[in-house]
């Protein structure tokens, strides 16, 4: 301890709260014309109940210990500031919506400077934060309330990049605990939000209502795929259901135009517009097949205004189809190696394809369930119903196929006699066929027929 006529000064190790502390304390005799009334410094390291006995609640971002280095400093008015610099490579560093997970042991820092007004946290500034990819630039945050009713007001980052996003953001939390987001960035990676991993019935969602507002010049929607100029607006409950999702972008050459919100009679409707189906498909992980094509989804509520369970018609037009599995099965199933060819090269033409649809929300997964499918080209047709079940990742899907070029239409052709031989359809060789188990491998079967009924026929000419 030293003192003289200005200030004394204390210095050397003791124990906060029971943890090892090294500090030094100044503090003037009389402060009047000086830089502070008093300045501690200090070195310790924080664990998870020190941070709880100064109500400092972490939780969701941090696990473990992280050593800091604080100086604290008491100006006139009763004010504070606190600057802190943080090694958190002992601890777990995570950020739960982007999938972002630091490992102990994985270099990580932060700096901050933080405001106290009556010794109540009123604002940090100049926050940055550096870890394995992820880099924190200045960030300001404000708060309100006061003791542990102290919650976050605001906050304005700069620029953040977190893998490939690379955005800055701007977060607002109304009284009601609402969140307001609205980012605007150079690279968003979507993939995180759009990941189909199954959360589980009874796990709960923890998030805020949350209202989303997103402009970016890439997103990565798949891990090969991105949509260019992006824009997003999401507001989504407590429940982590979505009240209104809107979004516009590129994929390949064509814009996409989605929409689900409620319509001038308040109904929640669904519709989604890509003026290139198979790169919009693509783009979203659904179908990777497809090229070309015009895709145009719509849905409404299935039982009233609020249902979020849709009931709908899709359909895709003049498209094309290449390296498609499944169907290469069922060609080859038929012996058809023309068809099969034409697969393997430039791909097979369709000038259309339709379905209705039911989308059951369920939170583990949607199931998906198609009726009266049928798609229509110059060499194939198909007709196809059954199911998709998201949370299982299964699907059951039967119908017909039916080769209409070659010998089917010369025979269909022939007057009085292509009526005899195909009864009247106008098509002697099909099959009906099964996909049934595993979403990404299903097995499928194939049962050859001679005759078909010319309903069928007419629902693949769609007349």
């Amino acid at each position: 301890m030293q003192v003289n006529n200005e200030r004394y000064t204390v210095s050397g190790q003791g124990a906060l709260s029971g943890r090892p502390v090294v500090f030094d304390w100044q503090e003037y005799i009389d402060s009047t014309g000086k830089p502070f009334r008093h300045r501690a410094k200090a070195s310790i390291t924080v664990d998870p109940e020190l941070r709880d006995h100064f109500g400092i609640d972490l939780s969701s971002f941090i696990e473990g210990s992280a050593a800091a280095d604080l100086v604290y400093t008491g100006l006139p008015g009763n004010k504070a500031e606190v600057d802190v610099s943080v090694d958190a490579s002992a601890a777990r560093f995570f950020i739960q919506s982007f999938q972002y997970d630091k490992q102990p042991g994985a270099k990580a820092s932060a700096r901050l400077k933080a405001h106290l007004d009556n010794n109540e946290l009123r604002r940090i500034t100049n926050l940055t934060a550096e870890a394995p990819n992820f880099k924190l630039d200045k960030t300001d945050i404000v708060f309100r309330g006061s003791g542990k009713t102290t919650e976050v007001d605001s906050a304005r980052i700069s620029r953040f990049v977190l893998g490939e996003t690379i955005s800055n953001a701007n977060i607002d939390f109304t009284p009601s605990g609402q969140m307001k987001i609205v980012m605007d960035g150079a690279f968003l990676d979507l993939r995180p939000f759009l990941d189909k991993e199954d959360r589980g019935e009874n796990q709960v969602y923890e998030d805020p209502p949350t209202i989303l507002s997103i402009s970016m010049d890439q997103m990565r929607s798949a891990d090969l795929e991105t949509i260019q100029y992006g824009k997003i607006y999401a507001d989504i409950d407590d429940q982590g259901r979505f009240n209104q999702l809107e979004m516009d972008g590129i994929a390949g050459e064509g814009d996409i135009y989605l929409r689900y919100k409620p319509n001038a009679q308040g109904v929640r409707t669904f519709r989604l517009e890509a003026d290139d189906a198979g790169a919009a498909l693509r783009a979203f992980d659904v179908y990777k097949s497809i090229r070309g094509g015009k895709l145009v989804i719509y849905g409404e509520p299935i039982r009233g205004v609020y249902d979020r369970n849709l009931i709908g018609v899709a359909e895709i037009t003049n498209f094309r189809v290449v390296d498609a599995p499944a169907l290469a099965q069922l060609i080859g199933a038929m012996s058809l190696p023309g068809i099969m060819a034409t697969l393997d090269g430039e791909g097979l033409s369709f000038s259309k394809l339709e379905a209705k649809f039911d989308w059951l929300y369920r939170k583990r997964g949607a199931l998906l369930v198609l009726k009266d499918g049928r798609t229509s080209g110059n060499a194939l047709g198909l007709t196809f119903d059954g199911v998709f079940d998201n949370a299982a990742q299964k699907v059951d899907v039967s119908g017909t196929i039916i080769p209409l070029s070659g010998i089917n239409k010369a025979i269909g052709s022939i007057p009085l006699l292509g009526d005899i031989l195909t009864g009247g359809t106008g098509a002697v060789f099909a099959a009906t066929y099964s996909m049934k188990g595993d979403s990404q491998e299903p097995d499928i079967s194939v049962n050859p027929l001679s005759v078909l009924t010319p309903g069928i026929l007419r629902r693949v000419l769609f007349e």
